[in-house]
């Protein structure tokens, strides 16, 4: 470009940036064409650094200049009920070329955020918090933190608790949720020992075996005069597996344009390749005394109509009709319990069913009982068990299990939260006080539906969301983060408990 042409768009540049206005409306105010001098600004800022930084501010003005109009425009109300006190949260946001963002928050929600997000409170990030609100974007939900003027250095309290408690009662509160969030790190930091001790005598048992291994082909013989002993029954060993498999999904499609390098494709083949993984991990353990295979719902992608789920609101993007779902569900779980049967993994094999997946209803208590039957008549010593319930309760080494979905296909309007909050907590502790159940010792509540990992405790109760073998979808991806794939377990040794999982097999 010439000399005299970059100088010519060089005070282009400048005369935009003094008149404070956007390139299309200078041009339009001093009759250019807007799309030869932007090609001209664009071509020429390539050769000359000063047009390139003009730009620059001219667009960062702009962007400024547009959030500015769509915060001032923005509205947000503190609801209140016929007494004066504080019941909701509404807002209403505006968006670029979209529809305004509406909503409400209750105020359980409005405390969960002030709580997390805050310096004084549990400082987790925007990303993290997300997750409790699976309906918001990352970026609509920084938008309504943005109105609702909540930043990192807010109080951990929302006005309506500000209002209705006193100075001392806050820091009772406040004194409490360190020490939840204290007892919730040390069980974290617990449990990633556990799992480094785990490792290392998985490997100490590798190594062993290599060298009995090699001490067998010596080639030695000893002659023994007596008879040798033989004996019955399963080998002897204290270790016990329960295996948490969520979230199959099978059918289930991932599109070629999705965001993270997820596998395009999802079908029989994978899940057995991801199965396979999970039995080199358990064989990894050595032989065991008990294996309890716990399938915790959406197994399969849709309900038996075509894409949809349980309540026909929600298409899914499906690469396997309904009957090709159920019958690769079932001929897989065949192939995965008869590799566990034949290499003689446990002793004991047992295997449950919870019910009311959110993806599946009635169709998948269908499948499940049809696998199930088939087990018992080809497997008979197999230990099997349908449940019909929500809430499915079940022991094993010796403590209660309370395992579910998470998700009903019917009457939740949002999922069983990925932490335990008060209400979930209060609604269990009810379940297990009418059902004669409080009394146990060691009692764990066990969920999938959000495909992710965590773990919460309370006095009673510790609460666990587990992996999904299926891993993340589109929608997942873009509207929340990538989630990890795999299967998440309770290992016993002994008396001892150590959880874990095996992840992105």
């Amino acid at each position: 470009m010439k000399k005299a042409t970059i100088e010519k768009y060089y005070n282009i540049a400048n005369n935009i940036e003094e008149s404070g206005l956007s390139i299309r409306a200078y041009c339009n105010q001093n009759d250019l064409d807007y799309n030869t001098t932007l090609k001209g600004l664009n071509n020429s800022s390539e050769e000359d650094d000063r047009i390139k930084e003009i730009l620059s501010r001219i667009k960062r003005s702009c962007d400024n200049k547009e959030v500015q109009d769509a915060d001032s425009r923005n509205e947000c109300t503190i609801d209140r009920d016929e007494t004066g006190k504080i019941c909701g949260y509404s807002y209403k946001i505006y968006r670029k070329n979209r529809a305004p963002l509406i909503g409400t928050l209750d105020r359980e929600q409005m405390y969960l955020i002030h709580r997390l997000y805050s310096y004084y409170g549990a400082n987790v990030t925007q990303r993290q918090i997300t997750r409790n609100f699976p309906e918001l974007s990352l970026v609509d939900f920084k938008r309504i933190l943005t109105t609702f003027g909540i930043y990192k250095s807010s109080a951990q309290f929302p006005p309506h608790m500000i209002e209705e408690f006193s100075i001392d009662e806050l820091r009772e509160i406040e004194i409490r949720e360190k020490e939840n969030d204290f007892l919730k790190k040390a069980e974290e930091d617990r449990i990633k020992n556990n799992e480094k001790l785990l490792r290392k005598y998985a490997i100490e048992n590798i190594e062993l075996k290599a060298k009995l291994n090699d001490l067998s082909n010596i080639g030695l013989k000893i002659e023994v005069d007596q008879e040798p002993i033989r004996f019955t029954g399963g080998q002897s060993s204290d270790i016990s597996l329960n295996l948490f498999i969520a979230d199959m999904h099978i059918g289930a499609k991932v599109n070629s344009n999705s965001i993270y390098k997820e596998n395009l494709n999802y079908g029989e083949e994978e899940v057995k390749r991801r199965l396979s993984a999970v039995l080199d991990n358990i064989n990894n353990f050595g032989h065991l005394d008990h294996l309890r295979i716990s399938l915790l719902g959406d197994n399969v992608d849709c309900c038996g109509v075509e894409g949809f789920t349980s309540r026909l609101d929600h298409q899914m993007p499906e690469n396997m009709s309904p009957f090709e779902q159920g019958k690769t569900f079932i001929s897989v779980m065949l192939w995965f319990i008869n590799q566990i049967v034949v290499n003689n993994m446990a002793n004991h094999v047992s295997i449950i069913t919870v019910p009311c997946g959110n993806h599946t209803g009635d169709f998948e208590k269908t499948i499940n009982n049809s696998l199930l039957m088939l087990i018992r008549t080809q497997y008979p010593d197999i230990e099997t068990e349908f449940f019909d319930t929500y809430y499915c309760p079940n022991v094993f080494c010796g403590h209660l299990y309370i395992c579910m979905h998470g998700k009903d296909d019917r009457f939740m309007k949002r999922p069983m939260p990925l932490h335990l909050d008060d209400k979930t907590r209060s609604m269990i502790y009810e379940y297990l006080n009418d059902n004669g159940l409080q009394n146990y010792n060691n009692i764990h509540v066990i969920k999938g539906d959000l495909h992710s990992e965590a773990l919460d405790s309370c006095k009673i109760f510790d609460y666990r969301n587990v992996l999904s073998l299926f891993g993340a979808s589109d929608y997942s991806s873009y509207n929340y983060s990538r989630n990890s794939w795999g299967v998440s377990y309770d290992l016993f040794i002994g008396d001892n408990l150590v959880r874990g999982s095996f992840k992105d097999l």
